[in-house]
């Protein structure tokens, strides 16, 4: 097969490599000049909200850190209790809250 720089396949490949006619390189250059634009990104209110919930969450809580401390201390002393009672209401409760999310 051999391409003889007429037609279709000549056009796109001077297209695709940036070659172009003489006699219209200065019109396309100036259509391309004239639509040379700079990207833009917009972030939704919705993004900006989860982006702020998790940079919430990904902070230290003092309060929590200190009650799973006496939790370890407990455990490792032996003297953590937990009542039936207790862990059956926080099992129901987590049942409950992921059945209505």
């Amino acid at each position: 097969m051999q391409i003889s720089g007429h037609g279709k396949v000549d056009h796109l490949a001077k297209l695709l490599l940036g070659v172009q006619d003489s006699e219209s390189s200065g019109v396309r250059q100036a259509a391309v000049s004239t639509q040379v634009r700079k990207d833009e990104v917009q972030i939704s209110a919705q993004a900006k909200e989860l982006q702020r919930i998790r940079e919430l969450a990904n902070q230290p809580d003092p309060e929590r850190a200190e009650h799973v401390e006496r939790i370890k201390r407990a455990l490792d002393s032996g003297t953590y209790d937990v009542s039936g009672r207790a862990v059956g209401d926080a099992l129901i409760k987590q049942v409950l809250t992921d059945a209505i999310l």
